[in-house]
């Protein structure tokens, strides 16, 4: 049956109490792609990109997401380019044991042995019984245990992950497979037969919000000790939802691999769990200001999909998400055909709205979300829905016509403009996540010929007689930069927004923390700074031994970061400390937090 809408729904929202309004703090270019490479236009063209790109190809500012794991492992991580040190964490583990500590590998007894315990996607199941090679069988650890936590940090993030693009801007990190469901994970039989949800021996997690528990562990530690190392799970699914919010409370970004899987006649589990997980997850991130990169698989033949992906990424963006629809080949689209798109449309208004429609189940809904000039729609109520526009005002589809009213099919998305001829918004940079020593020079650039790029430094947004930029600009101070693009015969476009805090003072260089542990051999030190510098900073530092030799050495900051780290040699001895002290600095002062204690663990 068809129902038919004001243009204002009555809805329910995914607006989280108290979200202040954010502006974007990283790249303007919100082109992504996740394990895809371009078509028809460049890697400089992209804001983030997951995976490997030639090196010099991206902007210095864009995003460089390697891949990695945290929580389960397998041997042949050994022998991969940037693999886990498998191997390395069994003999810690097994000097652990020597010592009295408990395992750092969760094991599970049944049928009275002690058994290891395997996440069941990399067995490759056939009958309840694995298909793939033994050294592929990932084992899980106890991954909230801080010897486990700092191992990962000092072993494997910093020297393997880190290291390889230490001369990169801005590193994160991919999480893979972060499907967190305690059913995924069981043991084998004597028969070799797969047995789910056997319950993890002691000091093991014990139960299913135990388990999410230690997985929340690892991401605050991580936070606070290790603030440096910007992580993006790749997320799956949650067996409890409403601990979403505390297990990434910590976390600075996530990807989706697919925001376009309900494509396909969704049914009615998908669209519950699309209400349930994906759009209320995502929307919350959003609202955070957390990073995001949403991939969309483009099917062949399908000549909407690339307009019902990007209306799904509009439901659910944040300030600072990227769109990344992907062919089901190896290439990703040019961006110009969904960029049209967002131009039109204009920055979002509100959060994302939906109305359950049908007593199917919770997910048969019809979503929508405001922005500057017009609304997005997908529809996954289970019927045809009639939206009835009203003739305040002019509405365009999203191929130019004049419409006072849209049928959305089951399983489809749409929008409607007020305006026509919309220009794409300018790009604004620097962007800061945090205070910066000035002065700032800030440079505008316009994707549009022959557009002119109006500005304000007051929050407001620009008008047709605001200042007009010429070029690249210094902040002396703290100012919200708002630009438009405008050009005759076009409406002006929705203002990019940036804002800067900018202190005159010289910025403060410390330790991030005054002590730290980790496992023996390397460990990596983190500098921290007050503020973003407008010069190199270099500091020096000296390294003393528990026997008294010392060492030197100095690090440089790259340009608009915040944190640097390096590497020492620490002894051998349990307990024992190595002294890291900062003789001396350029570009910042002395923090009080000068020396750092690295206890072996």
């Amino acid at each position: 049956m068809n129902l038919k809408i004001m243009a204002m729904l009555v809805v329910c929202s995914f607006a989280v109490s108290g979200a202040q309004a954010q502006t974007r703090t990283v790249i303007d270019k919100q082109v992504g792609t996740v394990f895809q490479v371009p078509d028809n236009f460049s890697y400089s063209d992209y804001g983030a990109v997951v995976g490997s790109a030639p090196a010099g190809s991206m902007d210095p500012a864009a995003l460089s997401v390697l891949y990695g794991r945290f929580d389960k492992f397998e041997q042949s991580d050994d022998t991969m380019v940037r693999g886990f040190p498998y191997t390395a964490l069994r003999n810690y583990e097994a000097q652990q044991v020597a010592a009295g500590e408990a395992p750092i590998f969760i094991t599970a007894t049944y049928a009275g042995k002690v058994r290891p315990v395997y996440f069941s996607w990399s067995l490759d199941l056939v009958n309840n019984v694995p298909t793939t090679p033994s050294q592929n069988w990932q084992y899980v650890v106890n991954v909230g245990d801080p010897r486990f936590v700092n191992f990962w940090i000092n072993h494997y993030a910093r020297p393997i992950l880190g290291n390889a693009d230490y001369s990169v801007q801005n590193v994160w990190v991919e999480l893979d497979e972060c499907a967190f469901n305690f059913g995924l994970f069981g043991v084998l039989d004597d028969n070799n037969n797969f047995v789910a949800g056997v319950q993890w021996d002691a000091p093991f997690p014990q139960s299913n919000d135990a388990y999410l528990s230690s997985v929340a562990a690892f991401f605050n530690q991580l936070k606070q000790i290790a603030p440096d190392i910007k992580t993006m799970p790749n997320l799956g699914s949650i067996s409890d939802t409403s601990m979403f919010n505390t297990v990434f409370a910590n976390v600075p970004g996530a990807i989706s691999e697919n925001i376009y899987s309900w494509h396909t006649n969704a049914s009615a589990y998908t669209r519950n769990t699309w209400y349930q997980q994906n759009f209320t997850e995502f929307s919350w991130m959003g609202a955070q200001g957390k990073v995001a990169i949403l991939r969309a698989l483009l099917p062949t033949g399908d000549t909407n999909a690339l307009l019902n992906s990007f209306v799904t990424y509009a439901l659910i963006a944040g300030p600072n998400f990227f769109f990344a629809p992907g062919g089901e080949g190896t290439t990703n689209p040019n961006p110009a055909g969904w960029q049209a798109m967002q131009a039109a449309l204009g920055n979002p208004t509100g959060t994302q709205q939906s109305q359950q429609l049908s007593s199917a189940g919770v997910g048969y809904r019809l979503y929508s979300r405001n922005f500057t000039f017009g609304t997005v729609y997908l529809n996954l109520s289970g019927s045809t829905q009639v939206i009835a526009l009203g003739t305040a005002s002019k509405h365009w589809d999203p191929n130019g016509n004049l419409i006072t009213q849209i049928s959305i099919p089951d399983n489809s998305a749409t929008y409607v403009t007020n305006a026509s001829g919309v220009l794409q918004a300018p790009e604004i940079s620097p962007r800061y996540n945090g205070a910066s020593t000035g002065p700032v020079t800030v440079t505008i650039a316009s994707n549009t010929p022959g557009a002119t790029i109006r500005y304000t430094l007051t929050g407001a947004a620009p008008t047709a007689s605001s200042a007009i930029y010429t070029g690249p600009f210094e902040l002396s101070g703290s100012a919200t930069v708002q630009a438009s693009a405008f050009l005759s015969g076009n409406s002006p476009s929705a203002p990019a927004v940036a804002s800067y805090t900018v202190q005159s003072s010289m910025p403060m260089v410390g330790f991030a923390s005054a002590s730290m542990t980790g496992p023996t051999g390397t460990g990596y030190p983190l500098l921290s700074l007050s503020a973003v510098p407008t010069e190199t900073v270099t500091v020096n530092y000296s390294v003393r031994a528990p026997n008294g030799d010392r060492t030197t050495g100095s690090v440089n900051f790259l340009p608009d970061n915040t944190y640097r780290y390096f590497p020492i040699r620490v002894a051998a001895a349990s307990g024992t400390q190595t002294m890291v002290t900062i003789t001396s600095v350029s570009g910042a002062s002395i923090g009080s937090t000068h020396t750092l204690a690295y206890i072996v663990q």
